[in-house]
């Protein structure tokens, strides 16, 4: 569904993160998941626009865009939890 999607909207597959394949079905961890990888990967640059969907059971889904602010996403020397305070 994933991939149809992104070709739907003619989006370039080195711009569209779907961690499936590594993680599986990882529920409501997996839109942070791909965040932090893409983020390692060095995908999300100050100013990125990034759009974050994920789909639930049955029909149930949600959408966020987020712009990538100049300090980054994650400060590696402080826990998640510290950084969401």
């Amino acid at each position: 569904m994933l991939d149809k999607l992104r070709d739907k909207m003619k989006i370039d597959p080195q711009r569209f993160c779907n961690e499936l394949e590594d993680c599986g079905n990882t529920v409501s961890s997996t839109i942070p998941i791909a965040l932090a990888r893409s983020n390692q990967d060095g995908r999300l640059k100050p100013g990125a626009h990034v759009m974050c969907v994920g789909f639930g059971v049955g029909y149930s889904w949600a959408a966020a865009m987020l712009t990538i602010p100049p300090e980054g996403l994650f400060d590696e020397r402080r826990t998640v939890s510290e950084q969401i305070a």
